[in-house]
């Protein structure tokens, strides 16, 4: 038996190919030369409902009704969180916070508190 070093270049010999697809996203794999890249492609559609969900829950919150010590502020596409991971956003509660409260993610808020 002889040993056999396969590299994912190997296998990927040209073009572009779907390497895994969800119902939530699709992975394409694209060889450029000796380079692998590798694109991730989000359902536009899950993300305007998640979106439209986060606008109705925010428009049925009421700040001065009864609360627990664990309420809901937002909601953000998987996608972004696991880019925000990389940044190190969502282990920093400051950054993450800071994020939030940015008027130019409010989408993704589900009430109208500052965090």
């Amino acid at each position: 038996m002889s040993d056999l070093n396969l590299f994912a270049g190997d296998l990927i010999t040209h073009g572009t190919f779907l390497f895994e697809e969800t119902p939530e996203y699709k992975v394409w794999i694209t060889r450029d030369g000796d380079k692998l890249v590798i694109t991730t492609e989000y359902n536009d559609d899950l993300i305007k409902a998640l979106l439209d969900q986060n606008q109705k829950e925010a428009n049925a919150f009421s700040a001065t009704g009864s609360h627990g010590d664990l309420v809901k502020v937002a909601s953000i596409p998987t996608g972004l969180y696991y880019d925000w991971q990389r940044q190190g956003i969502t282990q920093d509660p400051v950054a993450m916070a800071r994020r939030l409260n940015d008027s130019d993610y409010s989408k993704f808020r589900t009430n109208s508190w500052s965090l």
